[in-house]
Formats: structure tokens, C-alpha cells, sequence
């Protein structure tokens, strides 16, 4: 017992002084590099503290390792864009003045879900409504509203819905608009298009559509 409760606080001045020597951010603005460092911090802590015949040399000797790498990786960053490119990534432009960058979709792996999630996270409902949708290194996204869409789209008493999401036809959403399954296709008859043809159609309950096409990416 005394021997688990020596570890833990040996341990946990570690982890705490690790922490302020790394800098550590808040959770979601992690690098690739801070959260790999992180997790193998954590499972070399609950390691030590678990097997008590393990010598706490050796984890506190991995974790200043740990600390060595994460600090060189930082100031190697600093100097180096290309360096920094290879370790962090860098920003990417998602959406641009309601366009959605399908090739930055598919090189992030991103869904049309995915897109219409983080928009509506910001409020954004209509596309158009999207000046600029930026994902940062750490995959957050980070949104600029356009200033002039609250004049120029009129909204609906219910948001736009995704009734048509890469090709298929969502029902779910076309109810929550009022509408059926012919609505779809009378709109896209008038666009001589087929839904194959459809990445993202958003649809209110006044009959105001935005259609996406599917781009070869």
C-alpha cells in the first residue's frame, strides 16, 4: 500500500511538471504530436503504478525521453515550415463563400455529415451562410459568417434539410420539410440533374434549395 501511494505521487509530480515544461493545450488543441506524447505519458504513469514490481526508474526515465522529443519536436516546428507541414499538418479551407471543397473533404476524410455538423455547431444552417469554414491542424473548425447573409437569404420558420446526401434521398429529413419524395425530383427534373449526379441538396420548409454537385476529386 505504501508502496503504490510513493508511486502515485511520484508519478503525478511528474506528470505535472512534464505538463509545464511541454505546454501543454487544452484537449482540443492538441498537435498530433502533443497527443501522441500525452497518451504514452498517461500509459507509462498507470504502468509504474499498477505493476509494483517495475522499477519507477524506468518509467521516469521514458517519460523525460518523452519530454526531450516533445520539446525539440516544438522548437524544430518553430524554425522549420516544412518540418511543420510533416509534424502538424496545416490548415485547409473547407468551405468557401457556400462552396464545399470536395478534394479537402475527401483528403480529411470528412462526410457530408460531418460538414453540415460543424456548420450548424456555429449556427449555420443555410450554406450560403458560409463565407469561409477553415480545419485548423488540431481538427477543429473554425467559421467566418458571411456579414450580408442575414440580408440576402430570406429563412424559412424551419431550417434547410439535407434531403439529398451523395445520391440518396433521405425521407427522414424530406417529412421535417413538408415535403415528399416527388418534391426532390420535380426540383432536380428543373436542373436537368439526377440525384446520382447530387453530393448535397439542402431543402426548407418554404421550397428554398441549395444543390451540390459531385466533383471528380
Amino acid at each position: 500500500m505504501i508502496s503504490v501511494i510513493f508511486r502515485t505521487v511520484v508519478m503525478y509530480i511528474l506528470v505535472v511538471f512534464a505538463m509545464r515544461v511541454m505546454g501543454k493545450k487544452n484537449l482540443g488543441e492538441f498537435q498530433p504530436s502533443d497527443l501522441v506524447s500525452t497518451i504514452l505519458i498517461s500509459n507509462l504513469t498507470s504502468i509504474v503504478i499498477e505493476e509494483s514490481h517495475l522499477p519507477v526508474a524506468y518509467s521516469i526515465s521514458a517519460i523525460l525521453i518523452i519530454m526531450a522529443l516533445e520539446v525539440f519536436v516544438s522548437l524544430w516546428v518553430k524554425k522549420s515550415e516544412n518540418f511543420a507541414h510533416i509534424a502538424q499538418g496545416k490548415s485547409v479551407i473547407l468551405v468557401q463563400d457556400g462552396v464545399i471543397n470536395q478534394k479537402a473533404m475527401k483528403e480529411l476524410r470528412f462526410t457530408v455529415d460531418d460538414v453540415l455538423e460543424a456548420l450548424r455547431g456555429k449556427d449555420i444552417f443555410y450554406l450560403e451562410e458560409a463565407k469561409l469554414a477553415i480545419v485548423e491542424t488540431t481538427g477543429t473548425v473554425n467559421i467566418y459568417k458571411d456579414p450580408n447573409a442575414n440580408t440576402n437569404i430570406k429563412k424559412a420558420a424551419l431550417p434547410p434539410m439535407p434531403v439529398v446526401v451523395d445520391s440518396k434521398i433521405i425521407l427522414k429529413y424530406l417529412k421535417i420539410s413538408g415535403f415528399g419524395e416527388e418534391k426532390v425530383h420535380s426540383i432536380l427534373e428543373k436542373n436537368d440533374l439526377t440525384p446520382d449526379r447530387v453530393l448535397l441538396m439542402l431543402l426548407d420548409c418554404d421550397g428554398q434549395y441549395n444543390i451540390t454537385l459531385k466533383e471528380e476529386v
